[in-house]
């Protein structure tokens, strides 16, 4: 169940966009990613910490329609130290993602036709998913447009947020942090509280801040029931995880 929205965040904050065009997101020769990968908000990334600078943007992976993102394809050495089963990294370039690692990656991607299917009529079942969920993404973005703010289909009264939670430290409640193993540093609280603080870390040993979370639902498709954006602003390298109840 998506979390109760706090108020402020049921307004699009200042000089974000919701439903931006993906042909403004992805470098120029990796323009396919926008098959895959919806894009549901482009944020000013000093509106998160006022130390960051340009703008990052908040992706949903059409990908699976049951399971993680990545598993159908993880045995075929498209995985990366940032593209792994339920994470995918990016790197900005000039304002733009371009993917750490190959965009086969993703199972329906045209350079896998020849894959074989782990289960029978998997690649059907995936292209009707696909149709389904760019449908239903267009239908959000227009309801958007017409409303001027996110809501059920069936229920203009009730506002959803553009954002769950902003900045802060990633806390180490969700099964995002033990459903595929990832170079983490992990920080358990010195009182009885039990609390987990969780900083995924780069290949060069950098901790990953935590940026946005949301659930995919927010906007209208299908997906995680929170998706997790990460930033480590001295490479320039945003991280997706997905958390799934």
């Amino acid at each position: 169940m998506p979390t109760i929205a706090t108020p402020e965040f049921t307004q699009l904050p200042a000089g974000a966009v919701a439903f931006p065009d993906a042909k403004d997101l992805f470098v120029a020769d990796q323009q396919e990613l926008a098959e895959h990968l919806l894009p549901l908000l482009s944020i000013d990334a000093s509106l998160i910490n006022p130390e960051w600078s340009g703008r990052l943007h908040l992706l949903s992976p059409i990908e699976p329609c049951e399971g993680l993102v990545g598993e159908l394809t993880e045995n075929y050495g498209f995985d990366t130290e940032l593209l792994k089963t339920n994470w995918i990294g990016l790197k900005l370039e000039d304002g733009r993602y371009r993917l750490c690692g190959d965009p086969r990656y993703f199972f329906l991607h045209p350079d896998n036709a020849q894959l074989p299917e782990p289960q029978r009529d998997l690649r059907a079942t995936l292209q009707r998913h696909y149709a389904k969920e760019h449908a239903a993404y267009q239908a959000a973005r227009q309801l958007y447009q017409e409303r001027g703010y996110l809501s059920w289909p069936e229920d203009a009264e009730r506002r959803l947020s553009f954002i769950d939670e902003q900045g802060g430290v990633a806390e180490g409640y969700g099964n995002w942090v033990e459903t595929v193993e990832f170079p983490m540093d992990v920080v358990e609280a010195n009182d009885d509280s039990r609390d987990i603080d969780v900083w995924p870390l780069s290949p060069a040993g950098r901790r990953f801040q935590h940026a946005l979370s949301v659930p995919a639902c927010h906007y209208g498709i299908t997906g995680a029931d929170l998706i997790v954006m990460f930033y480590e602003p001295v490479e320039g390298l945003v991280l997706f995880c997905f958390d799934w109840s």
